[in-house]
């Protein structure tokens, strides 16, 4: 995990939903091997497109897609609201 910290299992165990950036595949597979670590594979795994390039966006479609996962964006990026 970035800066540093490892995540612990009894925090993956406890947690209702996982909501994970994404840019590049190396990200998924970062997630994927957390799940194998720590033996936790949650029923609901959120990825959300780190910016809003067009190869972020389509990584983590076609992910949530093929793993029956669910997207997460920031509505206010995509209306210009930030």
């Amino acid at each position: 995990m970035r800066g540093g910290y490892k995540v612990l299992r009894s925090a993956m165990q406890r947690a209702d939903e996982i909501k994970h950036p994404v840019a590049m595949q190396k990200h998924v597979e970062e997630l994927e091997d957390l799940f194998l670590k720590t033996g936790v594979n949650p029923r609901l795994v959120y990825l959300q497109p780190i910016s809003q390039k067009q190869s972020a966006t389509k990584l983590a479609i076609e992910t949530c897609i093929e793993k029956n996962w669910r997207l997460s964006v920031q509505v206010h990026k995509y209306l210009g609201i930030s």
